[in-house]
């Protein structure tokens, strides 16, 4: 089902998990209901919530002359996930988002940036509110 997967990994029901190849799940991880994994590296330790979204490719649009419809996809990067990390229900990780080590992502969040080690972020586009350790500096 994946290209490498962990000991002791979870996957409930009605997840969608797309090519095996593109996706790999480190120990200890699960991966919640309902969600759509697309093209994913997951840590260890890694906690996802109901109807998570990591989407994996894009909608062609540059041409103006044609519908968006008929231009095509392009593929795009892998979402990376770090090890320990919890992610809250109906969170949408956009194409090659980067969430470091120890992150915490509140529900409901879209992520289109990369996230660093120990923030815990939130909102729509996900903003970091703070971090859970002292060695970095919160911009909120």
């Amino acid at each position: 089902m994946f290209a490498s997967c962990g000991k002791n990994v979870n996957v409930e029901h009605g997840a969608i998990i797309g090519s095996g190849k593109q996706i790999s799940i480190g120990d200890n991880s699960g991966i919640g209901v309902n969600c759509v994994v697309m093209k994913a590296h997951i840590g260890d330790s890694v906690m996802i919530g109901y109807d998570v979204l990591f989407v994996g490719q894009n909608h062609e649009y540059v041409r103006t002359d044609i519908p968006m419809r008929l231009q095509g996809s392009r593929e795009a990067p892998p979402v990376v996930i770090g090890n320990d990390v919890w992610i809250g229900h109906r969170v949408i990780l956009l194409p090659g988002v980067r969430v470091g080590n120890g992150v915490i992502i509140g529900a409901g969040a879209v992520v289109t940036h990369d996230i660093p080690d120990y923030a815990v972020v939130g909102g729509v586009p996900a903003k970091v509110l703070k971090f859970r350790n002292h060695t970095n500096i919160s911009t909120g």
